[in-house]
């Protein structure tokens, strides 16, 4: 319920802005590296480094010359495998798909033309949890953090984004304790209008 409330606020909000002057919209696809951090639990488990990729659409609204404001909705599908040594259950690897739906909201601060930083976070939305041991509820708060180049010619930028993104900075789920991080390369072709 929570969540569908902050989506109908994001959408208002998102709509309230786009009727202003300097909008962009961007359609992104993004590969990343995916590492399941387990907060020192112990155990007779761990979790394997695998790869995601995303994609989605993003839209920005500057507010001066050098800060943007982004918000959209972005659609991840990372991997996680989860190994064990349980008796019977040795060597074995269960690989897992984690699938989820952000809303990011990220400050973009743009210098010297060409490069810009971005960070904020996210409201991310696991649409696939089934409560199973390989599960990792990752629904609730991101952060997200990132560098990247831009090149604009008309009404058209293409970019790419460098980026560290941690899903788990604060779960829905309050028993949740995993957070799967991402590392990764976002690449977009945009419209200003």
């Amino acid at each position: 319920m929570k969540f569908k409330l902050l989506l109908i606020l994001l959408t208002i909000i998102g709509m309230r802005v786009f009727s202003q002057s300097g909008n962009a919209i961007a359609v992104v696809y993004g590969t990343a590296n995916t590492f399941v951090d387990i907060h020192g639990s112990i155990g007779d488990f761990g979790y394997n480094n695998k790869t995601g990729t995303n994609f989605g659409l993003i839209y920005t609204k500057k507010i001066t010359k050098l800060l943007s404001i982004q918000t959209g909705l972005v659609y991840s599908d990372d991997k996680a495998e989860e190994n064990s040594i349980l008796p019977g259950r040795a060597g074995i690897n269960d690989d897992g798909d984690l699938k989820i739906i952000s809303i990011p909201l990220i400050a973009k601060f743009t210098f010297f033309k060409y490069l810009f930083g971005d960070a904020g976070l996210s409201i991310d939305k696991e649409i696939n949890y089934s409560g199973n041991y390989l599960s990792l509820d990752q629904s609730g708060i991101g952060f997200e953090i990132g560098i990247g180049g831009q090149y604009t010619f008309s009404h058209v930028t293409v970019f790419v984004n460098p980026y560290i993104k941690d899903h788990g900075l604060a779960h829905f789920n309050s028993k949740e304790g995993f957070n799967l991080l991402e590392n990764g390369f976002k690449f977009g072709l945009g419209y200003s209008f």
